[in-house]
C-alpha cells in the first residue's frame, strides 16, 4: 500500500517513532502531515549534509573500497547520539547483548536494517530480500555499488522493487530464481511493514533526487527496477526535534492561539471545545497549578558563567562531530547560541540547583564553588539536558533571583536543589513556578 494512502492515525505513529510527537488532533491536513513525514524522513538521513542542492550525481564520487583504509559498511553506517551511545555503554557493561528491542519501532527497526545492508555490502554486495512475518509485502534491492561522500558516510546506490503479496510481479520472481539457480546467497531481513513503509518512502523520495544522466548497470531481470540512494539514518539531532516538535498553539489541536487556562495559566486552548477535550488529561495538572505565581527570570548559556567548557547536547550526532564542531564556532564568533526549545509554551520540568561549596555532582564537575559565593548563582536544565541554562543573581533582576532561590532553600533537598515547573517565554527568558512543584524526579 502507497504511503500516501496511509491513514492519519498511521502517519502520526510512524512520525512519533522517530520521536515527533504532534497534538494528539492535529489538524494539520493529510497533505501536510505527509510533507511533515517527509521533511522528518530526510533530517534522520541527515540529507542537506550529502545533497544541500540536487540532483546527487554517484559517479562524482569514488568508490568507497577504493580506499583501503576505509572503515566498513556496517560501521559507516551507524549513527547514534550521545543519549544512545550512553545506554549502549551501560547495555554492554550488564552483558545485555543488542540493546534495541526489534519489531517495536519502525525508525529504530529501519536503522537495523540499514546496518544489514550496509553488512552485505562488506560481503560481496549481497543482494537483499525484506519481508514481513506474514510475506504480505516485500522489497527486493540490490546494492549497486558504494560511494564515498566523506571518510564517514557512505552513499548505497540501490535498485529495488516493491511487491504485494497478491499482485508479486514477473521481474522479482525471476530476480530471485536468477539468485537460487547461481546458488549465490541472499540476505533476507524480516521487516514489518510500517518499516517497509519509512523505508519506500526513503527510496521513492531519493530516487527524484538522483541525476537522470546516471546509468544503473542492471541486470537482465532488474528492468523494472526503480534506481534510488540510501545514506546512513539516525536520530534527529536537538534542533530537528524542536522544529518538528514545537507547539506554540492549542494543546489539543495546535491551532494558533494565545488563550490560556485561567485556572493554572499554563495550558492553551485554542477554544472551550478542545478544553472540554483535555479536561480529563488535564485535571490534575490544573489543579495543582491553580492560581499557582509564576516568576519570570533571565538564563545565560553555562559556557558564559564558566562552568563548563563546552555545553554537551545529548541529541548531538557522534559520527558528525558536532560538539568540537560548535565549540569552535562558538569560540570563533564568540556569540553564544541559546538551548534550543523543544518544549515551545508547554511547561515542562527542570532542576534547579543553587550554586554552594559542598555541592556534588555532574554539575559541579571541575569548578569548586567559593564559600563566598554560596548562593549567587543557579543552573537550570530539564531531563535530556537539551535545555541548559545558569542565572547569575547579580546580572539577572534580582527580586526574581531571590524568590526563586527561597522555594530551592524551603523546599528543595538540603536546600540547594529541587524541582520546579517550566515554560520557556523566550530565547533566553523562563518562567518558574514557585507555588506548586513537581513530584520529584529521578534524574
Amino acid at each position: 500500500m502507497p504511503l500516501s494512502t496511509l491513514p492519519r492515525a498511521e502517519i502520526l505513529s510512524l512520525l512519533s517513532s522517530m520521536g515527533v510527537d504532534l497534538p494528539r488532533k492535529t489538524k494539520l491536513s493529510d497533505e501536510e502531515l505527509d510533507k511533515r513525514l517527509s521533511r522528518t524522513l530526510d533530517s534522520t538521513q541527515y540529507l542537506t549534509r550529502v545533497v544541500p542542492k540536487p540532483p546527487l550525481n554517484p559517479d562524482a564520487y569514488a568508490s568507497w573500497f577504493q580506499d583501503k583504509s576505509n572503515k566498513p559498511v556496517l560501521k559507516a553506517i551507524s549513527r547514534h547520539n550521545m543519549l544512545e551511545a550512553n545506554k549502549n555503554y551501560e547495555s554492554s557493561l550488564k552483558d545485555k547483548g543488542n540493546p534495541v528491542e526489534l519489531y517495536s519501532n519502525p525508525a529504530m527497526d529501519l536503522r537495523q536494517t540499514l546496518m544489514s545492508i550496509g553488512n552485505a555490502c562488506d560481503n560481496g554486495m549481497m543482494p537483499v530480500v525484506l519481508q514481513d512475518k506474514d510475506d504480505s509485502s516485500g522489497i527486493c534491492l540490490r546494492v549497486l555499488e558504494v560511494k564515498q561522500f566523506d571518510e564517514q558516510t557512505p552513499i548505497l546506490v540501490v535498485l529495488f522493487q516493491h511487491d504485494l503479496k497478491e499482485t508479486v510481479s514477473q521481474g522479482s520472481l525471476q530476480w530471485m530464481s536468477s539468485f537460487a539457480k547461481a546458488k549465490q546467497p541472499v540476505l533476507k531481513i524480516t521487516a514489518t511493514i510500517q518499516e517497509q513503509q519509512l523505508l519506500l518512502r526513503l527510496l521513492y523520495t531519493n530516487s527524484e533526487r538522483l541525476v537522470s544522466s546516471y546509468e544503473a548497470k542492471r541486470a537482465s531481470t532488474e528492468t523494472s527496477f526503480t534506481v534510488s540512494f540510501l545514506l546512513p539514518v539516525g536520530p534527529l539531532t536537538g534542533r530537528d526535534l524542536a522544529n518538528y516538535n514545537t507547539n506554540d498553539g492549542c494543546s489539543v489541536c495546535g491551532d494558533p492561539t494565545e488563550k490560556k487556562c485561567s485556572r493554572c495559566g499554563a495550558a492553551r486552548y485554542c477554544d472551550a471545545v478542545c478544553q472540554k477535550d483535555d479536561w480529563p488529561t488535564h485535571r490534575t495538572f490544573c489543579n495543582s497549578l491553580k492560581n499557582a505565581r509564576w516568576k519570570s527570570i533571565d538564563f545565560c548559556s553555562v559556557d558564559q558563567a564558566g562552568m563548563y567548557s563546552m555545553r554537551i547536547n545529548q541529541y548531538d550526532i557522534v559520527q558528525h562531530d558536532d560538539m568540537r564542531k560548535r565549540a569552535e564556532a562558538s569560540k570563533a564568533s564568540k556569540i553564544q547560541e541559546p538551548p534550543v526549545n523543544m518544549h515551545g509554551l508547554v511547561p515542562f520540568i527542570v532542576k534547579v540547583q543553587l550554586s554552594a561549596s559542598n555541592a556534588k555532582g555532574p554539575a559541579y564537575p571541575v569548578v569548586k564553588v567559593r564559600p563566598e559565593l554560596d548562593g549567587q548563582s543557579m543552573l537550570l536544565y530539564d531531563q535530556e539536558r537539551v535545555f541548559e541554562g545558569m542565572v547569575n543573581r547579580r546580572a539577572a533582576d534580582s527580586e526574581a533571583f531571590d524568590d526563586v532561590a527561597k522555594v530551592v532553600k524551603t523546599k528543595g533537598d538540603r536546600g540547594i536543589k529541587t524541582f520546579m515547573w517550566a515554560i520557556r517565554t523566550g530565547e533566553w527568558t523562563i518562567d518558574l513556578c514557585l507555588d506548586s512543584l513537581p513530584d520529584w524526579q529521578k534524574w
